[in-house]
């Protein structure tokens, strides 16, 4: 019964080596190539890209400048006064 256990055991930590193994090369060889891919293919957009400017700093600009613009619209800038 001792050996069953000591032998199920050996079982379970060659599964487990064995999968870790597998994890670290499907992270290394899959997940790392294909993260580097995409930073590269997105660095024109990445906040840090445009010295701080992101897509959504460029949308908050532009709802500011509407909002000034319209401001701008309804004051009345009457010459007969």
């Amino acid at each position: 019964m001792d050996s069953s256990i000591i032998h199920a055991g050996q079982i379970a930590g060659a599964l487990v080596a064995i999968l870790t193994l597998g994890g670290i090369l499907v992270k290394w060889g899959i997940v790392k190539p294909i993260k580097a891919y995409i930073d590269q293919m997105t660095y024109s957009i990445q906040p840090h890209a445009n010295g701080g400017k992101s897509l959504p700093d460029i949308a908050n600009a532009v709802h500011r400048l509407e909002e000034k613009l319209d401001k701008h619209i309804e004051t009345d800038h009457s010459c007969n006064k």
